[in-house]
């Protein structure tokens, strides 16, 4: 089952959104039954005036993975995840940042809980500048640093990129 709102109202020379949901599973498995139900819920809220965008949101749950012949069940819990990004246009360029930290405890075996967390947080910036009807010219760059079971891997880094996106 799910269930989720969203408002939105007019504050002075802003608009204002806020949305929340819940959802939850039960796993219809007679085998080992996971240590939490598959459940979660987020909150989120932007901003706009004029030009300007501010947003921001939060999760929280537990995930449960179904395996395959070549896969275990496993489960994650005591998920979260925060976001907040901000986005200004003037005229045909476009600026955005924006911040995302992760974590959750993850298990092999099903009905056993995770104790060490794996994290992962990620920084972006980008700049959009609109050089003709259609075409967009992108820079942005992106940092990402990550652990897994509570130690820092080598899976993350910073990039840069630069490209066009067009529409016909």
């Amino acid at each position: 089952w799910a269930m989720g709102a969203t408002y939105v109202t007019d504050a002075g020379d802003s608009t204002v959104t806020v949305g929340a949901g819940v959802a939850a599973t039960s796993y219809g498995d007679s085998g080992t039954q996971p240590t939490n139900e598959e459940a979660g819920m987020h909150v989120g809220a932007s901003v706009v005036t004029g030009d300007l965008t501010v947003a921001a949101g939060y999760a929280d749950g537990d995930k449960v993975n179904i395996g395959s012949t070549t896969n275990a069940d496993s489960e994650t819990t005591d998920n979260t995840v925060t976001k907040i990004g901000v986005k200004y246009v003037t005229g045909d360029i476009t600026l955005s940042a924006g911040f995302t930290a992760a974590e959750g405890k993850d298990s092999d075996t099903m009905g056993t809980k995770g104790t060490t967390n794996d994290s992962q947080d990620v920084t972006d910036a980008g700049v959009s500048y609109a050089v003709a009807s259609g075409v967009t010219a992108n820079l942005g760059w992106k940092n990402t640093d990550s652990a897994d079971e509570g130690s820092s891997e080598t899976s993350g880094g910073s990039s840069w990129y630069i490209g066009a996106s067009m529409s016909f």
